[in-house]
């Protein structure tokens, strides 16, 4: 095995006294940044440099050793420590957990591949929602007890800080962070080096280092190839997150990918799942596939394996969001690893491009999109995957994302929630009946909380302006808020899509709304734009441009550096939540979800994760309750829409209705908080996903790999046979169904035959069909099969409105889903 080292670390532990010696170990795992009393104690030591950097590794190293020594002497910390090595101590070594009790017999790690993961602001690998979910998924796979192992890359700039200049444009900058202050260390080998990854790319070996990050019981790896080993332009693959380049892109999926399965090589760790979290890191499974084949396995042997045990999630509901690259610059930079094995490659073949998502969806049994619309989506998008497959069957799923509660949870709201639904909520946020106690809480101290972090949330609004008048070396005066005032917060990336110019359409009514005396309202908007997205930049830029003009005067702002410090005070510190992108663009989102858990009620398109939260009575829709997708010329109805609702709905109820606003958001919070929090997310991966794809792992590997040459087999004698076979006859009298089928060799058991009926939508498309499966055939010719069936199922047969057909589709007991070949044929009855 290999073990974790960090000459760092040796430098901090000489400068603490031996009674302190426990903070190094708490300083190097993440729990703390979920642990309110953990962050307060690092506040305690040195709270402007906690507020600057929030990161405990650079405080030990920054803090002097006589400040230590003080620390001795002071009772409150030193009983505050104790308390929080006594929870830390607690959490890490468990008598049980959900996951050992409900799969006590469990022997693998789930792997978790992602580009980006939002853990903390002091480890700045991420960039927005994709990065956020999974540093939410790892923190929820610790508190369940999964054994989970997330992998990763680790950026040296990041993704970058952003500045907003004097005419509202953004500009990025990219500081380069030093992997020796970050809570997070080295991997050595057996010989006490720093472990080197070796990885193919184009003609040669390219060395990646590697890092472990501690994120409570989880260990998430993250490579990068700043090494000396290697080329000065190998040396910056890692340089930037998202990189724009297509080669350094390329790359760095590859090193993810195929990287990432080679350091859990190194680390002597074999998975059982592989979860893909977007289509970024796709080429493990060509890796998987290769090794299966190097212990002679054939390729369909292999990618059945690889298949059956990967999940897939996409995130993007937009085709122009999926990785494309030339086909042939993607041979290129494998060529070292493909070594004449071009059929890998065809897995993600899209014409002369290769797609990443197809690549993971191909090499994938479990697919989910992560929110039911979402899924709807996605089998629109790829439903040319499974010709002839009914929507509704395409093998794509809906989970719906969720968010770590205690990460995201105000310290205030904490606290009411303890004293009045008791602690039993933390261990089980995602069992609804317990929130009902949210209606225990009395109104005035619910809303005492929300103030308190609408103070603080004023303060950073405050503290981010004085910073950036220094920086611009201008003189503004800081206009003052008033706490007692409605604050709408809209934060999230600028892409155009997601419209947030889309309040600033009506300038004049906008201008009423904001400086109404009797009742004020603040909107501050906060968020980045891809350093590539023009359009985004655009509307960054308007946004800046309204908010400097007079009549939006200390009533507009912008927030500059949106990032995971800011987004926490944010969603709890105001009193609306807006959001309003182009449906379906949302997939889920998950501001809104963090925004719901505090109290703050949600203002949104139906659209995302607010389809399923959205009750009525816990925020409001703008525009229509449908699902319909929008384009440019539905913007103007849409800001009418938020207008009238701000005008006749959210403003008078927040000034004049008081408790009306605070039943709402009681109702905000026992609504979303269990049903869209990460525990419910991560179970439902568990019990949908994960306990499936393990039980495929032991049914292919056992015996030499005697399922999956068993599999492998039925598959190529069914896709051999398919185009031959053949629905000959259909007939009906009555209630009697007779059906003859030419099975081109293939037996009775390769196959399902079925009836197929129900009431047309549009077309042939049935919205719920019913679905007969016709059983006991009888032979009545060379590889010909007579299917019958007697019964009511045909006695709208003849009605127009009702449609019948007969399929036939492949069948294995271990196939994981029936239409995962994507193989049906059809004969209609009418």
């Amino acid at each position: 095995m290999v073990n974790v080292s960090n000459a760092v670390e040796d430098e901090i532990r000489k400068k603490l006294p031996y009674l302190l010696g426990d903070l190094v170990e708490l300083a190097y795992n993440y729990w703390w940044s979920w642990n309110r009393r953990a962050t307060k104690l690092w506040e305690y030591i040195d709270p402007e440099h906690w507020r600057e950097y929030k990161n405990p590794v650079k405080l030990l190293l920054d803090t002097p050793e006589e400040r230590f020594k003080e620390l001795l002497h002071d009772d409150d910390f030193m009983n505050l420590y104790e308390l929080v090595m006594e929870q830390f101590n607690a959490y890490m070594n468990p008598r049980s957990t959900w996951f050992s009790t409900n799969y006590p017999k469990w022997d693998k790690p789930i792997v978790y591949m992602c580009m980006e993961y939002g853990i903390s602001k002091s480890l700045p690998i991420y960039s927005g929602g994709l990065g956020i979910l999974a540093g939410d998924h790892v923190k929820t796979a610790s508190d369940l007890g999964l054994p989970f192992i997330a992998v990763g890359l680790l950026y040296k700039h990041g993704y970058f800080r952003q500045e907003i200049d004097g005419e509202g444009r953004q500009r990025e900058i990219f500081p380069e962070y030093k992997p020796e202050e970050m809570p997070i260390k080295p991997v050595l080998g057996r010989e006490g080096k720093p472990l080197r990854i070796e990885v193919p790319i184009e003609d040669r070996i390219v060395y990646a280092r590697a890092f472990e990050v501690n994120v409570g019981r989880v260990k998430l790896y993250l490579l990068d190839t700043d090494v000396p080993e290697n080329s000065p332009d190998d040396r910056t693959i890692c340089d930037y997150l998202y990189n724009a380049e297509m080669d350094k892109r390329i790359k760095q999926e590859i090193l993810l990918g195929i990287g990432g399965m080679r350091l859990l090589k190194a680390l002597e760790i074999e998975p059982g799942v592989i979860h893909l979290n977007e289509g970024h890191p796709a080429f493990a499974n060509l890796q998987r596939i290769a090794w299966y084949m190097e212990e002679g396995l054939t390729f369909t042997e292999a990618l059945s394996i690889v298949r059956g045990t990967t999940v897939f999630t996409t995130h993007t509901p937009v085709p122009a969001g999926h990785d494309r690259f030339p086909i042939e610059e993607v041979r290129k930079r494998l060529a070292k690893f493909l070594n004449g094995r071009d059929e890998l490659l065809e897995l993600g073949r899209e014409g002369d491009q290769l797609n990443m998502t197809l690549l993971a969806i191909r090499t994938s049994s479990y697919v989910n999109g992560v929110s039911k619309l979402h899924a709807e989506v996605s089998k629109r998008m790829w439903k040319d995957l499974w010709p002839g497959v009914p929507l509704n069957e395409i093998p794509i799923e809906g989970i719906t994302n969720g968010v770590h509660t205690m990460t995201w949870v105000h310290n205030e709201m904490r606290k009411l929630f303890d004293r009045y639904i008791g602690k039993v909520w933390r261990e089980h946020t995602n069992i609804e009946g317990i929130w009902y106690a949210v209606e225990r809480i009395p109104n005035e101290e619910l809303w005492e909380a929300h103030l308190q972090a609408k103070r603080e949330f004023i303060e950073l609004l405050r503290r981010k302006a004085i910073e950036r008048n220094k920086r611009l070396g201008i003189d503004d005066p800081i206009p003052a808020i008033d706490e007692n005032a409605l604050i709408i917060g809209f934060a999230r990336r600028f892409a155009t899509y997601k419209r947030a110019t889309l309040p600033l359409t009506d300038l004049e009514r906008l201008k009423r709304i904001v400086n109404n005396p009797e009742r004020p309202v603040y909107i501050v908007f906060g968020g980045k734009a891809h350093p590539m997205d023009e359009g985004g930049k655009e509307f960054l830029r308007r946004v800046y441009e309204v908010s400097k003009m007079p009549e939006f005067g200390g009533k507009i702002f912008v927030m500059e550096n949106y990032d995971m410090g800011s987004a926490r005070l944010m969603v709890a510190g105001v009193d609306v939540w807006l959001n309003n992108p182009r449906r379906p663009m949302e997939a889920s989102g998950t501001s809104g979800m963090k925004a719901g858990l505090n109290g703050v009620l949600n203002v949104s398109i139906y659209d995302g994760w607010w389809v399923e939260g959205y009750n009525g009575k816990n925020g409001w829709v703008i525009g229509e309750e449908t699902t319909e997708p929008e384009t440019e010329a539905d913007d103007p109805k849409d800001a009418e829409s938020l207008y009238t609702l701000l005008e006749e709905e959210v403003i008078p109820t927040y000034y004049e209705n008081r408790a009306r606003w605070i039943y709402m958001m009681k109702e905000s919070i026992k609504s979303i908080a269990p049903r869209f929090s990460t525990h419910r997310m991560v179970k439902e991966y568990m019990d949908r996903f994960y306990s499936k794809a393990m039980s495929n792992y032991i049914w292919l590997t056992k015996e030499n790999y005697r399922g999956a040459k068993e599999i492998a087999a039925w598959k190529e004698r069914v896709t051999s046979s398919w185009d031959k076979v053949e629905i000959r006859d259909v007939k009906a009298e009555g209630n009697r169904l007779e059906v003859r089928i030419y099975l081109d060799g293939l037996r009775p058991e390769d196959v399902e035959v079925e009836l197929y009926y129900g009431v047309r939508t549009q077309g042939y498309e049935i919205e719920k069909p019913h679905i007969v499966e016709l059983r006991h055939p009888e032979q009545v010719g060379e590889s010909e099969w007579l299917y019958t069936y007697e019964g009511n199922a045909l006695r709208h047969l003849g009605d127009p409105c009702w449609h019948y057909a007969v399929r036939v589709h492949p069948h294995h007991e271990k196939l994981p889903h029936k239409f995962l070949l994507g193989l049906v044929k059809w004969k209609g009855l009418d």
